[in-house]
């Protein structure tokens, strides 16, 4: 009798097995079949996270966890749908064998080493559920080469701008006229400025160029919501990055060089005007009598960067310190503001060569590239990588959501050159790579859900790396810092 019940209880658990991934199987094809369909939802998500009242400033460890939440749970949906889906593992198999052998070669290398790197580091039970999350994300940016970004995706930027503006609009004036002035820390819905500077920097060239196309002057309202918030969130790096973007752009496009620096002239000038007259030091000025020192602040913090450069550049090791290395051991500063360094910390030289090699690449196809809209879209990914440089732009969420973004669409510019039936052995690698990044995603997800995010450990200051604060609590006490070993 026992026996015939675990039977019943097995077919039973088998059917619904098998009905949950055939459902599962169902939706996300027919999802994943809608030209824009995941670019749509991500790009609306994003803009709601961009203006909330839900999640006020004074819950900053959920305005950040929730972020990183919606990314991981993009990222799980991708590798469901791989798990469940012969046909798009078949679609991004191809895709992937497309590219070309140099690109193919360098990005298996990359992971290749990476993975020998997290396994040997000095924290593997932390870096190999990182390693699978990075994974996931190149899973998604395979995935977004497969769509073709429209014009309609285009536009959905204009509702993030906007409800980022807000976003700093309102926090402004409620500190101004409720407060005692502000600064650049009075904006809603993201915990540090810099984290809307580094949206900012993907959406700045995209901005322009729907200016430039349009032939309604409302157009240039985007690109001057862009620059009034550079302005009053004296986002230096954002400025320097975005501008070496446009004159990038203007050297590449040299048939409409003279009206891509008009249109960005015009929309600085208002950007400009707008910012001191609705965001600071107007305001404050009018209400408080004296203007806040944040816009067009000259900041001297270069020498304290160059400190934490060195510093990270000496703790490195040939062959990488693995995931979480650097950041669990850093008495400096716990991340490098620099994407290069960064790789170099985590995974080793050889990975470096690969990142810098590649970027090299991105940046000749754009100089080759004669559609305007992926032109826009690869200096658009350039001018991210070049903030990435000084910010931490490939690491926080939705900035890293729109790389993946923009790095996928313009991969996929070029049409399939591979259309072969690929082996069972490589449906089979990815189903593992898929599973495994479920797993390891889930995991760190739900140590975090399970543990009330760590809201209960008081800390002086919310330091930002995966999850806002206490991302090692079990480690970062621990006095082992890495000595520079070749």
């Amino acid at each position: 009798m026992p026996q015939f019940l675990f039977k019943q209880v097995s077919l039973v658990n088998l059917e619904t097995l098998v009905f949950l991934s055939t459902k599962v199987k169902f939706y996300s094809m027919h999802f994943l079949k809608q030209r824009y369909a995941l670019s749509t939802i991500i790009l609306v998500i994003v803009a709601l996270f961009s203006f909330n009242l839900y999640v006020l400033p004074d819950q900053q460890v959920l305005m950040y966890d929730y972020k990183r939440l919606f990314l991981c749970a993009i990222l799980v949906f991708v590798a469901l749908s791989l798990v469940f889906s012969h046909t798009l593992r078949e679609r991004l198999v191809g895709r992937f064998a497309s590219s070309s052998y140099l690109v193919k070669s360098l990005v298996v290398i990359f992971f290749g080493f990476a993975f020998f790197a997290d396994l040997f580091g000095l924290f593997p039970h932390k870096a190999i559920p990182l390693y699978f999350y990075f994974i996931g994300l190149c899973f998604l940016i395979v995935t977004f080469a497969l769509e073709r970004p429209s014009s309609k995706t285009f536009r959905l930027f204009s509702w993030i701008i906007v409800l980022c503006f807000l976003s700093v609009f309102v926090g402004y004036t409620v500190a101004t006229f409720y407060g005692e002035g502000t600064t650049i820390f009075m904006i809603l819905s993201y915990v540090n400025p810099r984290f809307l500077n580094q949206v900012q920097i993907w959406l700045i060239i995209p901005s322009l160029y729907i200016a430039l196309v349009s032939n309604k002057r409302v157009s240039y309202l985007l690109p001057i919501l862009n620059f009034a918030m550079m302005f009053a969130l004296d986002a230096r790096g954002l400025a320097i990055a975005s501008f070496g973007g446009i004159v990038l752009w203007m050297m590449v496009d040299r048939s409409q060089r003279w009206k891509i620096a008009k249109v960005s002239l015009v929309s600085l000038l208002l950007g400009l005007l707008v910012a001191v007259i609705f965001l600071t030091p107007l305001p404050s000025y009018l209400m408080h009598g004296e203007a806040t020192p944040s816009l067009l602040d000259m900041r001297d913090t270069t020498n304290d960067r160059l400190q934490v450069w060195r510093n990270a550049i000496g703790m490195y090791r040939f062959w990488g310190l693995g995931g979480d290395g650097y950041f669990c051991t850093s008495i400096l500063e716990i991340r490098p503001h620099n994407s290069i360094i960064s790789v170099l910390l985590n995974w080793g030289v050889i990975p470096t060569l690969c990142y810098i090699t590649l970027t090299l690449i991105l940046l000749k196809q754009v100089f080759n590239e004669t559609n305007r809209r992926y032109r826009v879209i690869g200096l658009s990914v350039l001018s991210g990588l070049a903030l990435s440089l000084v910010s931490n732009v490939l690491d926080s969420p939705f900035s890293l959501l729109l790389a993946c973004m923009f790095t996928g669409w313009f991969c996929g510019r070029t049409k399939l050159t591979s259309t072969k039936i690929h082996s069972k052995w490589i449906h089979a690698l990815l189903v593992v790579a898929s599973i495994l990044t479920i797993v390891c995603i889930s995991y760190k997800v739900s140590d975090r859900v399970k543990n009330n995010f760590y809201l209960d450990l008081k800390q002086e200051t919310l330091v930002p790396q995966f999850w806002l604060a206490n991302n090692c609590p079990d480690i970062r006490n621990v006095n082992t810092i890495p000595t520079n070993k070749h």
